[in-house]
């Protein structure tokens, strides 16, 4: 029974770490970047309030990126940034496909 237990929780995941995966690797620029500022909503906010980070270009890795590049990144998602600090940043079509400190 455990072992049933523990190859049906493997078959689950494997879709999850699929798409984790594939949406990564499919990031069409990259580049290592330095948090400038980040600019918060004026006002009430919610669980899907994003704040407008402003990167500045330190090296592009793949694909063309300006000298400075503005996102949008979830208030309360994923990734957690702060100003000064270095970060490797993936883009698709000028959204966040994939960021990780450096």
């Amino acid at each position: 029974m455990k072992t049933f237990v523990a190859v049906s929780a493997l078959i689950l995941c494997l879709p999850a770490m699929a798409t984790l995966t594939v949406g990564v690797s499919n990031c069409l620029v990259q580049l290592e970047a330095r948090v400038k500022e980040i600019i918060e909503p004026l006002g009430a906010t919610d669980i899907f309030s994003t704040n407008k980070v402003v990167f500045e270009n330190l090296r592009t890795l793949k694909g063309e990126a300006d000298e400075q590049v503005v996102l949008e990144v979830l208030q309360n998602g994923p990734f957690k940034l702060a100003v000064d600090k270095d970060y490797r940043v993936q883009l698709r079509n000028g959204k966040l496909c994939w960021l990780e400190e450096l």
